[in-house]
């Protein structure tokens, strides 16, 4: 059996990740318009990033895919309150999210996302 191991990552490494990522977000050319979180797990990147970045509009997408540690729906599900889809057409994008194992939330996400015009980029 493998043992899990976590990372403890204090407040001060949070910043200095978040600081990274939007230099790298920067460097790489991309200049989104709207930072997108995905709630719960993604709003304090997605809010640290968007400082870092200087991205005044900021929105979140709802999705419940985990019910409990380690238990799961069947498939993602998008949640109250919507996000405004209409907005995003036209716009650069970029979605933020604490975690992507699956990629099961983060490719709903997107698809939704994209589906509406914006250019979707994921961190």
């Amino acid at each position: 059996m493998t043992a899990d191991v976590r990372e403890t990552l204090t407040w001060d490494g949070f910043g200095s990740a978040t600081r990274d990522l939007a230099r790298s977000i920067l460097d790489s050319g991309f200049e989104p318009e709207v930072v997108v979180a995905i709630a719960r797990g993604g709003l304090l990147p997605a809010g640290a990033i968007a400082y870092g970045l200087g991205a005044k509009n900021c929105g979140a997408i709802n999705v419940e895919f985990y019910t409990g540690i380690g238990t799961v729906l069947d498939a993602p599900e998008v949640l109250p309150p919507e996000l405004d889809m209409a907005y995003l057409d036209g716009r650069r994008v970029l979605l933020v999210d604490d975690v992507a194992d699956s990629g099961r939330t983060l490719a709903l996400a997107v698809e939704l996302l994209e589906a509406k015009g914006a250019e979707v980029r994921s961190v």
